[in-house]
């Protein structure tokens, strides 16, 4: 047995958007809304592995693997923000999904916040979980020094190409899940170990994928760039009207909470939640707790629909 096996994940299912895209489905109550569960830059389905089946007690759950992450291959496709946003918009139209409540995580939470300013049809609400929201004007909104140096990093096609070949040959699989969620987490030891594990294991299949690092350097490059100089991306994210819950970790180390606080300002029908002791993954660092914030708001975005329709 694997830690995949241990986790209990539904088996993998593939559609074809221009190519295959793997994702898992956790089936829900048929009355109830469908969730799409988008994860960040250098993640996968695994990301909403401790949150998917209780939330599957409200409503179906999809967690596609985006291109060139998880099990989805390129298949001659681009890994950039952009193409990926047009994969998302052609995996809800290939499952031929209603509206959906659309979860992003990261890079997962800028996609969702792309397709509902393009295609507010297609989303009835979203879950903002520590988005990659436009960099903000206040100093609480700029990135550390530290993670904008990185990313101008990965931007540079050869130093970027050189940085992440030499960092994985040094880490290996195990050292690079471990690093990263060192980053991610605010106290790593809170994520539990088979969850863990599990992303060892699929990151040692990933080394095994030529176009890995690839698929990262284009996707890095392109969030720099919308960053660098914000001012569309911050037009997209205030075109992007439809309820949500936006939750952030005070702790996260690599998308500042005032990016998120800001973004909450510009839009009065969202609902800003933040968690003081936590990280830019609060999903798999806190699960019950992001459930229970998840189910709360649920319950109000229920409410205000029914009395809408009195």
């Amino acid at each position: 047995m694997t830690a995949l096996d241990d986790l209990a994940l539904p088996p993998s299912r593939w559609v074809d958007v221009h190519g295959p895209v793997h994702y898992r489905e956790w089936p829900g109550p048929s009355d109830g809304p469908t969730f799409v569960l988008v994860h960040g830059l250098g993640g996968s389905h695994l990301n909403w592995a401790a949150v998917a089946p209780g939330l599957s007690r409200r409503g179906r759950v999809i967690a596609p693997d985006l291109a060139g992450f998880g099990l989805t291959p390129p298949e001659g496709r681009r890994t950039d923000v952009g193409a990926n946003r047009r994969l998302l918009d052609g995996f809800l139209q290939a499952l031929e999904l209603p509206p959906v409540i659309l979860a992003g995580n990261s890079m997962g939470g800028m996609l969702a916040l792309i397709q509902c300013a393009y295609r507010p049809e297609s989303v009835e609400a979203m879950i903002l979980v520590d988005a990659a929201f436009p960099r903000g004007r206040a100093i609480s909104a700029q990135f550390s020094p530290k993670v904008a140096a990185l990313f101008a990093l990965y931007s540079n096609r050869w130093l970027g190409q050189r940085f992440a070949v030499a960092r994985t040959r040094r880490l290996g699989a195990e050292g690079l899940v471990r690093e990263t969620l060192r980053v991610c987490a605010a106290d790593p030891s809170r994520l539990d170990p088979t969850l863990v594990s599990a992303h060892v294991e699929m990151a040692d299949l990933r080394l095994g994928f030529e176009y890995g690092t690839q698929a990262f350097l284009d996707a890095a490059r392109s969030i720099f760039r919308a960053q660098a100089a914000p001012g569309r991306y911050r037009a997209v994210e205030r075109a992007a009207r439809c309820p949500a819950l936006v939750i952030h970790g005070a702790r996260d180390q690599l998308v500042p909470v005032g990016t998120a606080v800001a973004a909450a300002r510009d839009h009065p029908e969202w609902e800003l939640v933040v968690f003081d002791d936590l990280g830019h993954i609060p999903q798999m660092e806190a699960p019950d707790r992001w459930l229970q914030t998840v189910e709360h708001w649920l319950d109000g975005l229920r409410r205000a629909s029914e009395e809408a329709a009195i």
